[in-house]
């Protein structure tokens, strides 16, 4: 078993959009958990047939006291039954922190930007104090957040994204909706979140690119970005795959 497995503590959550809710937890040592923003945790679930099932999910808040991980029903899904059956006080086998969706100082972009669907939009929101700090040291650098979603009520932490927008001037926040021609907001935009790249201006030789979420859109935005003259050391990625018990 790996080394770095401990147990957490459901201690509530929270509806974030119409089908998409966050669950929060505590370590049931009460010691801090230490983690990259940007990583996730894997919990170790225990299936009927005795197999323990690794399910993993980005975590949503900064490194502290608690974890909030984002999760939308899977309609007979093993994972979604366990989780969403969760009474106060239970607790879950876990191992992480883990995953290299961080952002690195040492990189220095002019530009990140970073896109997710759905609920891959968790990891961005754990970075946004560490964001502010890169953008308060440097005045030149931009960031630009592109969350994709079918309709505006599916856009999850939009309110912390977009106070965070109106606190610094060089954070971009873009709501792509797939399902809907004709935006009604400023941060509104219509069509697929892969589709924004053209419009985006985007340096290949010192812009970084994030994806996280819709395995489809990752493949696809990767073949876009490679057509404008991105190499693979310029765009960093974390799949969701559906995967069987």
């Amino acid at each position: 078993m790996e080394q770095n497995q401990f147990k957490v503590k459901y201690i509530g959550s929270r509806m974030l959009t119409p089908s998409v809710a966050e669950l929060t937890f505590i370590r049931s040592d009460q010691l801090p958990f230490l983690f990259i923003p940007g990583q996730f945790i894997t919990f170790l679930l225990p299936h009927a047939s005795g197999k323990i099932v690794p399910r993993s999910y980005s975590l949503a808040n900064s490194p502290g006291d608690r974890l909030d991980i984002a999760i939308a029903p899977v309609e007979g899904g093993f994972a979604t039954k366990i989780l969403f059956d969760l009474k106060i006080g239970d607790e879950l086998c876990c191992v992480g922190p883990k995953g290299r969706l961080i952002l690195q100082e040492a990189e220095r972009p002019t530009q990140y930007i970073l896109v997710a669907t759905g609920t891959g939009v968790a990891p961005y929101r754990s970075m946004l104090p560490t964001i502010a700090k890169q953008l308060e040291a440097d005045e030149q650098l931009k960031v630009t957040l592109l969350l994709g979603v079918r309709y505006a009520n599916d856009l999850l932490y939009v309110e912390d994204f977009i106070d965070f927008a109106k606190r610094y001037k060089n954070f971009d926040f873009r709501g792509h909706l797939s399902r809907v021609d004709t935006p009604t907001t400023s941060y509104h935009y219509s069509g697929y979140v892969q589709s924004a790249f053209e419009a985006l201006n985007l340096n290949p030789v010192t812009d970084l690119v994030y994806l996280c979420g819709n395995p489809y859109m990752i493949d696809d935005s990767i073949e876009r970005l490679q057509k404008m003259g991105f190499n693979p050391q310029r765009i960093k990625r974390e799949k969701y795959i559906s995967r069987g018990v």
